[in-house]
């Protein structure tokens, strides 16, 4: 299988949260209900006109089982609400699990569909409309509908109750794409992580507490190629195509960081074999360097990395420990999000800063307390 760069260096990185696929949960069965295209129920997703800068932030807020989707604009510091969604009865605590286009103005959201089951919406952000893609004949749980949509928001990609299925976000049905090695062990399901930039290829991976597997198909015919280890990884345009991090779990994995072209397998070690956890990897918009997290422990706050393709990694100053991090749109600054308040403080739960680094300043803040996410 070839991986083709056919799309423009500058649509790598979606500037913003494009949720990672959590280790999925059994199916719960019931009576077919799968629905295709059709219009969203105003009760389940509803959308609201925004523009979408180039630099900005979406952020996933819960009051329970309604969830909201924040956009923040970085240059301004504003929060405004672009989605609201309803979650399973059955969970107390829903937070829409999504997935954003390159340019961020197609969000693909996870909710519950018109027969009560797991269902993904296509949200249209400029326009603020939403339109029902998916609703699954068997699994009711919100979670393990958490799909991928495509840089160019042209395609989508999920696990569904049979393995991974791939559909077009104009609409109509669904197709099989990869089955599961084994549906009755966790470890061995298939789901997917990331389209390539030209949707020619995605990773699928697996794993239990943490991803620990990950494999590189062709979109056309579900071929698998290559094969490693790792947690999150980063599409660009050109060899080596990819940027992968990796943190251990109980049932395998590495911690580690590298870049690798899938074509050929070779591999290019960025941060060998060791004891800290990575993960925010993603590759820089212009240039062969890559960004990365690096902690103590598999959850906790940690420190921003950048690394060239040869060199030394050289630590990116901030004031404080931060939970993820990326580029800004053109690559000339570093943003991340951290606890609100200063660490002698007691943040409130939930509530995040923005920071600009190197240095510290905070550019956004969000407040799960507020509809918008605005702070008091």
């Amino acid at each position: 299988m070839k991986v083709v760069a056919a799309t423009a260096l500058a649509a790598i990185l979606a500037i913003g949260c494009s949720s990672t696929p959590e280790p999925q949960s059994q199916p719960q069965t019931g009576a077919p209900a799968t629905r295709t295209g059709t219009a969203a129920p105003k009760t389940a997703v509803t959308a609201r006109a925004a523009t979408v800068p180039a630099d900005h932030r979406y952020v996933a807020l819960s009051d329970g089982q309604t969830g909201r989707i924040v956009l923040v604009d970085l240059a301004k510091g504003t929060t405004a609400e672009v989605v609201a969604a309803r979650g399973s009865p059955a969970r107390p605590y829903y937070a829409p699990p999504f997935s954003e286009s390159a340019d961020g103005k197609r969000l693909l959201v996870a909710a519950v569909g018109p027969a009560e089951r797991s269902a993904l919406y296509l949200t249209d952000v400029v326009a603020g409309r939403a339109t029902l893609l998916y609703e699954d004949d068997e699994i009711w749980a919100v979670g393990p509908l958490h799909g991928v949509i495509s840089p160019d928001g042209a395609r989508y990609a999920f696990h569904g109750h049979d393995g991974v299925r791939i559909g077009d976000t104009a609409g109509g049905p669904t197709r099989l794409f990869v089955e599961d090695e084994d549906p009755a062990d966790m470890t061995k399901i298939w789901y997917p992580l990331a389209w390539s930039i030209d949707r020619s290829a995605i990773v699928l991976a697996q794993g239990a507490e943490t991803i620990t597997k990950i494999a590189v198909f062709d979109a056309a015919n579900g071929e698998q190629g290559w094969v490693g280890t790792g947690s999150q990884v980063s599409w660009r345009a050109k060899a080596p195509f990819l940027a992968v991090a990796g943190s251990a779990g109980s049932f395998g994995g590495e911690n580690r960081v590298y870049a690798v072209d899938p074509n050929d397998g070779v591999i290019r070690d960025l941060e060998p074999l060791g004891a800290k956890y990575f993960g925010s990897i993603a590759w820089h918009p212009s240039t062969d360097r890559v960004l990365y997290t690096a902690a103590d422990d598999p959850f906790a706050e940690g420190d921003v990395f950048t690394r060239e393709l040869t060199g030394a990694a050289k630590r990116v100053e901030s004031p404080k420990k931060i939970w993820d991090a990326w580029w800004s749109s053109d690559g000339s600054r570093i943003y991340a999000t951290a606890a609100r308040g200063s660490a002698a403080a007691t943040p409130g739960v939930g509530d995040i800063d923005i920071l600009e680094l190197p240095g510290g300043r905070v550019v956004a803040s969000v407040c799960r307390a507020d509809p918008r996410g605005q702070c008091r």
